[in-house]
């Protein structure tokens, strides 16, 4: 049997990451980037970035400077990042937590090098969405959630408050929750009108728990409160 890592490389294996057509999660996450404090030539990390394709244009667009973590580039985000301490503006980890076993480890590797108020924005599918609420109440099975391997490799799934207290227990303080679409399955369709694709995209900003997917803007404190709990008095 292949292993885990060798499993999610055949899958991941020339992926293309940037489609603002079908990956909605993108276009909400380039309009929340567009709302943040950045510098000229600001460092950005992509944790999953596939083929750079996505965070090249985040770069183009905030005149920021790129560097991409992927697995099929041989890195493990369940281990130490090869990165400086204390070096990054801003992180970007869309669809990566949920194919992780060690979230804890990812999540303090990202507090570890961000810069002191430095930005996360982090999406993950959400178990809490309202499909699934309605899912499990006639007794199917959530949406994003797999239980074999011929899935896209998702191990488990976050609800809004497991997913802003572990950020919080992380040392992040979230500055904004929402989500990229809300309860419209033709979203991603190339003759649905933008109109509405804009509209389903605005409802995702006002009912963000009941959203197909999360998405967290969140910042580094400037001291870790699961450091500080260790301290003696």
């Amino acid at each position: 049997m292949l292993s885990r890592q060798t499993d999610q490389i055949t899958k991941f294996g020339g992926y293309h990451s940037l489609d603002l057509t079908n990956k909605i999660y993108q276009v909400k996450a380039l309009r929340l980037i567009s709302t943040l404090n950045l510098h000229p030539s600001s460092s950005i990390l992509e944790l999953g970035s596939a083929d750079d394709s996505f965070l090249q244009l985040v770069c183009r667009q905030t005149n920021g400077r790129g560097r991409g973590l992927d697995i099929t580039q041989g890195d493990d985000l369940e281990k130490p990042f090869k990165i400086k301490s204390a070096a990054v503006d801003l992180v970007l980890a869309l669809e990566i937590i949920e194919h992780l076993f060690d979230t804890d480890q990812f999540l303090s590797e990202i507090y570890r090098v961000l810069k002191p108020g430095g930005y996360l924005i982090l999406s993950t599918p959400n178990l809490a969405s309202l499909t699934n609420r309605l899912k499990l109440l006639v007794g199917g099975y959530p949406h994003y959630l797999e239980y074999s391997r011929a899935g896209a490799g998702h191990i488990h799934l976050y609800t809004p408050a497991i997913l802003t207290s572990q950020l919080q227990t992380a040392g992040f303080k979230t500055i904004r929750l929402t989500s990229p679409n809300f309860l419209c399955p033709f979203i991603t369709k190339p003759w649905f009108p933008q109109l509405f694709r804009d509209f389903c995209i605005y409802l995702g900003d006002l009912l963000p728990t009941l959203g197909s997917h999360l998405i967290v803007v969140a910042s580094k404190q400037s001291v870790n409160p699961a450091c500080s709990r260790g301290k003696k008095k």
